[in-house]
């Protein structure tokens, strides 16, 4: 396998696609290599399976109206409305030459694995360039269903990565080569022998590598390896179908439009539900259908959706109705929902889910005949409903799917056990529920077995949510032996609850150590607070709020916090209820002042929104909050994948805990945000027993509840990737790591000669960004002594093992220069190779010094010390090489290169030490080398008495890079036929010698690269 090439690897996998598990699937088409053969291709299938509708094959004229249409299609969402089209069945709409107006079908979802549907394997299409400039390029393996291509593989040989397949496929989504037939595409497969790796095809401003997942098996979440297994799992007809027709959800948020391609839990999860539903009787069974238990942050919206989806359309349902556990969380989760329904939006529908605006509203929609049979609603809401004097019972088939079901226990009197007089007062429904931390064995008696579990360790493994670096600070003195009533604050308050002291060495360290908490203001934080003994805590949250806006007027404008404060209006008629309303109204009227707001006590729940927004950074204005104070508020349901700490003033356990650890574990960016940090401030010794114990339940598919000690807890957590390893573990890890490019870059000096070589310091490149971005966010080692990139940045290169010149040359030097490698090698962009550096603390140019390094080089070449202007020279691309802007890096480059050669000298000597008179020389260099090349060019090709240096200069101005713009008004070719009489006497040799076609191809050619070679140096 080591040694197979690339395409008799592509040919086995072909050849297997047509007989997986010994039945005829894929069929083969060899002959079909060319975009008009696909399209032929297509037409033929098309005419079959209309055959009712077509009395003869489609003419020129009216197939042309079928490829208007794929053609037009914009984005993969698009296509993904057009292949779902009307209740499942997609149509074309065209005028045939006779006068008929017909509708032909393109797919039909009933249809999936049988009756009319067509499956076809092609490979090696060749797509011609459609951005000039970019190459011709040809597909690997493309899956057609019904003629149209709806996955693409992308091949790598053994020893290769699959992010090099991704990487082609974001190149393919860059050159506007999934357009035309392949706009259809809808799943991108990367595949090696040993790894495959599949995603939703995309726009390339959305594409990430993080959600190109691997397939699992089904009974313990592990990746599939092996490429004929995975074929067998997913490519096997008809799950490649239902891969990409029924797991696909069309996300129609405004202006954020996409397609989400299911993951392997989420789809095991799926049927299995489904499985059940087809199965029930409503008029004998018992209701309880079972559980789904997929870790907070595991995406169980869209499972839940595309259950309830597929379950409305099953014979046996009449209606489906999804339970919210909080109002508050009603209208996010009716938005997804009608967000994911692809009828939505489609030909001028409404869509099939609806939400409740009243009980009123929720009656007519449970019991009339109407398109919008999923409806969103609270458990309030229907619990109130039920137990209203009018209730009547109903006679419809109802699943109700239920979210956060850890929360609906209880025996009917408190919020959360209104769910079992809903089942009192509907006995004939089926109830499924959907939690990320179930409660054993409460969720089970409820709802009946686990269907499908997918664990915290099992995500963090998968990467689809973070792990967590925890803190447990020591504040004031405590007392001695508490007993687990102390520690509990739901039980009573402790002597945290009444401490100014602690306050304020809360707010203090959450100050002093915010720059390497969120990764330099890249991230922001939550910080929740609660006091024992059944006393208000908003009190205490006003205190804490005071603390910050009295702490920010001590530090300077750059360490301010934008703070804020959120709880609900006490409307308890107690004795805090005044208390409370009034500490609200200054919390907003702060706020107000902040963001140029204007709420009162009236849009108190307009005010959560705002600052929800501003706390999820997706205000309008751009304008975000550093830090929200909060009771209970936000602690679940909450996605904020830009917040990535919480900090913690209670006591949390079990479920709670978790739920609010999750809030900081979004993905987002594995490098700048390595996972979730939480800092607790109580009880440092017994809330990590209870935060290890937590971890170890909601880890544990068996949640076999054993009696561990700390250690014990705290070892399998910190194995399994949910906690953080010690900082000396990863410290030894980065140590390993530098040795490594120590080693293989001559003591940071060089980039190694061989290409082999080369590629391990890109991969240990990736690996040391990876540790250096964890380091920087611990602000304590081992021994509790404080740690700090920012602070003290000589003694953080020391624990590093490197010195800080050489992180400067290792991370820009030699990082810069082997991604000019790579993208020459891989004939791409410099800004499509993956590599975006960590720096201790921010490398940036000194410009006064790079002045005077390339004012000091000149004057020792204008006096010959080459030697010395040589060491200078090394200098200067030091210097440069701390650029991001690589068009920048280029031209001061170029620009020191002639100085360098002496093909360019100053008009005095010493060499001008500022900055506007350096680059004044700087522009004067380049358009010197502009009118050189543009002479040459001139000479070269015998245009002597056809053009002038500075015509053809000015339309070289207009050129854009890699395009072959300079011929749309015919401009070039008017160049080259005035030169056509004369170039074979006045040319250079071997231009002189070409034929007249040959001169007009090379000299298109020659004249692109002149003009990008300018361009690129601007």
């Amino acid at each position: 396998m080591k040694s197979q090439s690339e395409l008799a690897f592509e040919n086995e996998v072909v050849d297997y696609l047509t007989k997986i598990g010994g039945v005829k699937q894929w069929e083969y088409k060899k002959e079909i290599r060319t975009d008009e053969q696909l399209w032929d291709n297509f037409k033929i299938t098309l005419e079959q399976n209309n055959r009712a509708r077509l009395d003869e094959p489609l003419s020129v004229t009216e197939f042309n109206q079928v490829k208007k249409i794929i053609n037009s299609i914009e984005s993969p969402y698009h296509a993904g409305q057009f292949l779902y089209g009307v209740n499942g069945v997609s149509e074309i709409e065209i005028d045939l030459d006779d006068g008929k107006h017909v509708f032909l079908t393109v797919f039909d979802q009933a249809q999936v694995g049988g009756g009319n549907t067509v499956y076809q394997v092609v490979n090696q299409i060749k797509r011609p360039k459609v951005i000039d400039g970019k190459p011709d390029r040809r597909f690997d393996i493309t899956l057609l269903i019904n003629g149209l291509p709806i996955i693409q593989i992308e091949l790598k040989k053994a020893l290769h990565s699959t992010t090099e397949s991704l990487n082609q496929m974001e190149q393919y989504i860059a050159e506007k080569q999934y357009g035309g037939i392949f706009s259809t595409l809808q799943i991108l497969i990367a595949m090696t022998p040993f790894d495959i790796r599949y995603m939703a095809n995309t726009l390339l401003q959305n594409f990430n590598r993080a959600f190109a997942f691997n397939w699992q098996d089904e009974d313990h979440a592990r990746p599939i390896r092996s490429w004929k297994t995975f074929a067998d799992k997913v490519l096997s007809i008809p799950m490649a179908h239902d891969l990409a027709t029924r797991y696909i959800v069309l996300d129609g948020t405004k202006n954020k439009e996409n397609i989400k391609v299911m993951r392997p839990y989420q789809v095991y999860a799926t049927k299995r539900v489904l499985e059940k539903v087809r199965k029930f009787d409503f008029k004998y069974d018992e209701g309880k259908l079972g559980y789904i238990w997929h870790t907070t942050g595991s995406g169980k919206t869209i499972t839940s959706f595309k259950t309830a989806w597929l379950a409305s359309h099953l014979s046996n349902i009449d209606k489906v109705v999804f339970l919210v556990d909080r109002i508050a969380l009603t209208n996010q989760t009716s938005d997804a929902y009608k967000a994911y329904d692809p009828v939505a939006g489609f030909g001028g529908k409404t869509g099939v889910v609806g939400d409740t605006a009243n009980i009123a509203d929720l009656h007519r929609k449970l019991t009339k005949k109407s398109d919008k049979n999923i409806i969103v609603t609270s458990i309030q809401k229907m619990s109130r409903y039920v137990t209203r004097d009018s209730f009547k019972p109903l006679n419809e088939n109802i699943l109700f799917i239920v979210d956060e079901a850890h929360r609906s226990t209880g025996d009917g009197t408190e919020n959360e056990g209104m769910l079992e007089m809903i089942r009192q007062g509907i006995p004939n429904s089926a109830w499924v529920g959907y939690t990320g931390t179930p409660k054993f064995p409460a969720t089970r008696d409820i709802f009946g077995d686990i269907l499908h579990a997918y664990t915290i360790k099992e995500a963090i493994a998968d990467k689809n949510v973070l792990g967590f670096n925890v803190e447990f600070k020591e504040t004031i003195e405590v007392p001695e032996n508490p007993t687990e009533e102390d520690i509990d604050d739901n039980v009573r308050g402790s002597v945290y609850d009444y401490s100014p002291e602690h306050v304020s060495l809360v707010v203090k360290d959450i100050f002093d150590n915010w720059k390497k908490r969120s990764n330099d203001r890249k991230y922001n934080a939550l910080f929740t607070v609660h006091v024992g003994g059944n006393k208000a805590s908003t009190p205490r949250a006003m205190e804490y709020f005071d603390k910050f806006t009295e702490e920010n007027l001590n530090r300077s404008m750059e360490q301010q916090l934008k703070v804020a404060v959120s709880f609900s209006v006490d409307t308890s008629n107690s004795i805090h209820q005044l208390k409370t309303n009034e500490n609200l109204h200054r919390a907003i009227k702060v706020y107000n002042e902040m963001f140029g707001t204007a709420f009162d006590m009236t849009t108190v729940k307009a005010y959560t929104e705002d600052l929800a927004r501003r706390l999820n950074k997706t205000a309008d204005d751009g304008n975000y909050l550093d830090l929200v104070i909060v009771v209970d508020q936000l602690l679940t349901g909450f996605d904020a994948p830009e917040l990535n700490t919480l900090y913690i003033d209670r006591t949390l356990k079990g479920a709670n805990l978790i739920q609010a650890y999750s809030r900081t574990n979004r993905m987002h960016n594995f490098v700048d945000k390595p996972w979730g940090n939480v800092v607790n401030y109580r009880w440092p010794e017994q809330n990590e027993y209870e935060m290890n114990r937590a971890f170890a339940v909601y880890s544990n598919r068996a949640s076999a509840d054993e009696q561990l000690s700390l250690e014990d807890l705290k070892e399998g957590n910190e194995e399994s990737g949910i906690l953080s390893k010690p900082f000396s573990k990863v410290q030894a890890e980065m140590q390993e790591i530098v040795k490594k490019l120590g080693s293989l870059t001559d003591n940071f000096v060089q980039l190694p000669p061989s290409e082999k070589a080369q590629d391990e310091v890109f991969e240990n490149l990736k690996e040391y960004n990876r540790l250096l971005s964890q380091l920087k966010q611990y602000t304590e080692d081992d021994d509790k002594n404080p740690v700090s990139a920012y602070d003290n940045s000589e003694e953080f290169y020391e624990l590093l093992g490197i010195t800080e010149e050489q992180e400067v040359i290792l991370t820009t030097v030699i990082a810069g220069e082997l991604k000019e490698r790579r993208a020459k090698q891989e004939d791409i962009d410099i800004s499509q190779v993956n590599l975006s550096m960590v720096h201790i603390h921010d490398v940036t140019i000194n410009y006064d010094y790079l002045i005077d390094l390339i004012a000091r080089m000149a004057d020792e070449v204008h006096a010959n010390f080459m030697s010395k202007a040589e060491e200078t020279r090394d200098e200067i691309h030091v210097e440069i090489a701390k650029s991001d802007n690589d068009s920048e890096k280029s031209k001061v480059r170029n620009f020191v290169s002639k100085i360098f050669l002496k093909e360019f000298e100053f008009e005095n000597y010493p060499a001008p030490r500022s900055v506007e008179k350096m680059n004044q020389a700087m522009d004067r260099a380049q358009k010197d080398t502009n009118i050189q090349l543009i002479t040459n060019f001139i000479r070269t090709w015998g245009l002597d008495n056809s053009i002038r240096p500075k015509e053809l200069e000015s339309l070289i101005k207009k050129h854009r890079l890699g395009q072959e713009d300079m011929d749309k008004q015919g401009e070039l070719t008017t160049i080259m036929n005035d030169a056509r009489a004369d170039y074979k006497e006045i040319a250079a040799q071997k231009i002189a010698e070409l034929s007249w076609v040959r001169y007009r191809i090379e000299f298109r050619k020659a004249f692109y690269e002149m003009a990008d070679e300018i361009k690129k140096a601007e």
